[in-house]
């Protein structure tokens, strides 16, 4: 098998640029922090959404952002649905998120 990395790229040392100099920024600046979750539960959310987001990515075959748009381009039947489940998912999220989830 070919390996698939191909070194250094423009993309990778954006990244990599971006992170450094937002840490050095902030460094300088005097305001640099570490955070952490305030309880067991909101990093179970955090972990949670990271989750359904990757499952999520998996089965739109790419950004799921980027599917629907394109989808919607193209007249594929998938662009209209990965849309749908977008805005379903973000509105159930949000009301959990807000009202906070409620076990029946």
């Amino acid at each position: 098998m070919t390996s698939t990395a191909g070194g250094i790229t423009f993309s990778v040392g954006s990244v990599v640029g971006v992170m450094a100099g937002s840490l050095i920024g902030s460094m300088l600046r005097g305001l640099f922090r570490w955070e952490a979750c305030e309880d067991p539960r909101e990093l179970g959310r955090q972990v949670g959404g990271a989750a359904l987001m990757g499952i999520g990515g998996v089965v739109a075959m790419g950004c799921s952002v980027g599917q629907g748009v394109t989808g919607f381009a193209t007249l594929a039947w998938s662009g209209p649905v990965t849309l749908v489940a977008i805005a379903t998912g973000a509105v159930v999220g949000l009301n959990q998120l807000i009202a906070g989830y409620q076990p029946e």
